[in-house]
């Protein structure tokens, strides 16, 4: 009986051990009852989503939150990258008085030829105008190729929620600039991940309270902060 009643223990035992080892791939995946990415799966999807860094040399720059993207932007969307697109290049305006043309004039006298940059661009379907103006269904994004390697680089199939700002002048008219500082990719069907983290205490604060949670409340959270 003695003999019995140990084995029915083992068996408990072994049948425990077989739960726990297969719950254990789930808890890697998902914290807080599923409801945000799991810091061990935010590591695994940074190998295909990796965080956009880095700045040209011969650019000064400052870091810009999220709040600020939306302030400058015409609109927050979420797209489908539907395709990539042939560099362009656009003439910059130049008018006496203003500072390109200022800028312009300098680079005249010196010798130096206009300078016209060139952007990568991107074919996508807007899902859905989260906030701000409406965008056509059909669309592009396109960024100044000069952050090549900086900015997000966008593949097939991706999913994004980011900011966007109506292009101005050339083939950018019909399109919309976009950047890393404004950009969230959409990851494992539901949730995000910022293509920025950041350097301020602002932006990590930010990204802390955002990476990983689920598209509807990083919607909510846009929304929130549009009515702010």
């Amino acid at each position: 009986m003695k003999r019995v009643r140990v084995m029915h223990w083992l068996i408990s035992v072994v049948f425990m051990i077989s739960l726990t080892s297969c719950s254990n791939p789930l808890s890697n995946v998902h914290d807080d009852a599923g409801n945000r990415l799991s810091l061990n799966r935010i590591a695994e999807l940074r190998e295909e989503y990796p965080l956009s860094t880095g700045v040209p040399p011969t650019i000064n720059m400052r870091e810009v939150s999220f709040r600020e993207m939306m302030d400058f932007g015409e609109a927050v969307i979420v797209a489908e990258v539907v395709s990539e697109l042939p560099n362009f290049s656009v003439d910059l305006r130049d008018e006496p008085g203003t500072p390109e043309g200022d800028s312009a004039e300098k680079d005249k006298d010196a010798g130096i030829g206009p300078y016209k940059p060139e952007f990568i661009a991107y074919k996508v379907k807007v899902l859905q105008v989260v906030t701000g103006e409406g965008v056509n269904e059909d669309t592009f994004l396109f960024y100044n190729a000069d952050f090549a390697g900086m900015e997000p680089e966008l593949k097939p199939g991706m999913r994004i929620v980011t900011v966007v700002k109506k292009g101005t002048t050339g083939e950018q008219v019909e399109g919309y600039s976009f950047t890393r500082y404004g950009t969230y990719y959409i990851v494992d069907g539901d949730y995000v991940l910022s293509a920025y983290e950041g350097e301020s205490e602002e932006l990590r604060e930010f990204t802390g309270k955002t990476n990983g949670i689920q598209v509807d409340s990083f919607i909510q959270k846009i929304k929130e902060l549009a009515h702010s």
